[in-house]
């Protein structure tokens, strides 16, 4: 638990210096919901997943934008001799830097790079098991449910456009970096939502969002 908070407050003094660095006052701008609509095609493209998420960010000036993320996730895979479930919440929370230049402070379209730490209480179980040996014989069994947690970074970049106004599409890569994962004896995670699957310590993913800018000024 240390080092989860050593990472977080490493991750806000980050974005705290970054934004002090690079405007003298804040001017607070519009707030802004999104919802990740490309999660919706997650169970058409792989049977036993299924992904919500949704973010809050908000102008602190010209090109600056704290977000929150959230998310929820399920997944459930059943092969020939194991059957595997993990479902969970996760929060992410970081800054977007935009590169786009703009003509009026206020607009909120833009071209960014960002940074997030993630975190995710999950749980996981088999509830079917199968180990065979051809002298013991075929052992069944099942790994019961476990409460776990991990944590990591996500570096992303991507574009968001006013398609009407204060409604905005977008879309965004995302590098992940797993800083820990707590241990389970008997089974380690295979699905940690919010992350993704694992398979050593990166992987890489894709959103397409909807956004809607409430706005904050007259």
């Amino acid at each position: 638990m240390r080092r989860i908070f050593k990472y977080t407050f490493s991750l806000f003094m980050f974005a705290w210096l970054t934004a002090g660095a690079q405007t003298n006052g804040l001017d607070i701008g519009g707030l802004r919901f999104g919802f990740d609509i490309s999660r919706i095609a997650v169970p058409f493209l792989e049977d036993g997943r299924v992904e919500y998420d949704g973010s809050i960010d908000l102008r602190i000036n010209k090109d600056l934008y704290p977000v929150i993320e959230v998310g929820w996730g399920d997944f459930e895979t059943e092969k020939i001799n194991f059957k595997y479930r993990s479902t969970g919440y996760s929060l992410r929370a970081g800054i977007d830097k935009n590169y786009l230049k703009k003509d009026n402070a206020d607009e909120m379209g833009m071209f960014f790079v960002g940074v997030r730490y993630g975190l995710s209480f999950f749980k996981h179980e088999s509830p079917f098991l199968k180990i065979s040996d051809p002298y013991w014989g075929d052992y069944y069994g099942a790994i019961p449910i476990k409460n776990l947690h991990a944590h990591w970074l996500e570096f992303t970049t991507g574009i968001r456009v006013e398609i009407i106004k204060n409604i905005y599409l977008g879309w965004s890569l995302r590098g992940r970096l797993l800083l820990n994962k707590s241990d389970d004896t008997n089974m380690s995670p295979y699905y940690i939502p919010g992350y993704g699957k694992v398979s050593g310590n990166t992987n890489m993913g894709f959103r397409y969002s909807i956004f809607y800018q409430l706005p904050l000024k007259g």
